[in-house]
C-alpha cells in the first residue's frame, strides 16, 4: 500500500529584504535539488511483464482462434425448410446494386435463404 508524503519544507529560508531597488538574490547553497520520486504513483512489479502478456496472446488466444475457425468451417448449413410468403417478408424497396437481378443481399446463401416469390403464400384465415 503507497501512502502519499506530504511536500516537505523549502530548505532554504527567506532572504532578508533588500533596500528599494536592488534585486533579491538567493543564498549561493539554496539551488533546487533533484526532484525525489512521487510515492503517489503506483508501482508495476518487474520490468519483464511483457513477457507474461505475450505467452497469453501465443497459448492461450491463437489456440482459441483456430479452434473457433475450425468450428465455424466445419458446420454445414441447414437445407431450406417450408416457407411462407407474408406482406412484411423479404421486403424490396430498391434494386441491390450489384448483381445481375438486384435481388439478392450481399450475404445471400442460395442453399439457405429464399427470394422474394419463392415462397407459398401464407395459410387463409378464416376466422
Amino acid at each position: 500500500m503507497y501512502t502519499c508524503i506530504a511536500p516537505q519544507q523549502p530548505r532554504c529560508g527567506c532572504p532578508p529584504q533588500p533596500p528599494p531597488g536592488q534585486r533579491i538574490q538567493p543564498p549561493a547553497d539554496c539551488r533546487p535539488g533533484p526532484i525525489p520520486p512521487n510515492p503517489c504513483v503506483p508501482k508495476f512489479p518487474g520490468k519483464d511483464t511483457w513477457q507474461k502478456y505475450r505467452n497469453i496472446v501465443v497459448f492461450i488466444c491463437f489456440p482459441l482462434m483456430f479452434f473457433q475457425a475450425f468450428t465455424a468451417l466445419g458446420h454445414q448449413t441447414p437445407s431450406k425448410t417450408e416457407c411462407r410468403e407474408y406482406e412484411y417478408m423479404r421486403r424490396r424497396t430498391k434494386r441491390f446494386p450489384w448483381g445481375r437481378t438486384g435481388t439478392k443481399s450481399l450475404f445471400h446463401n442460395p442453399r439457405c435463404n429464399y427470394l422474394p416469390g419463392e415462397c407459398g403464400p401464407p395459410p387463409l384465415d378464416c376466422d
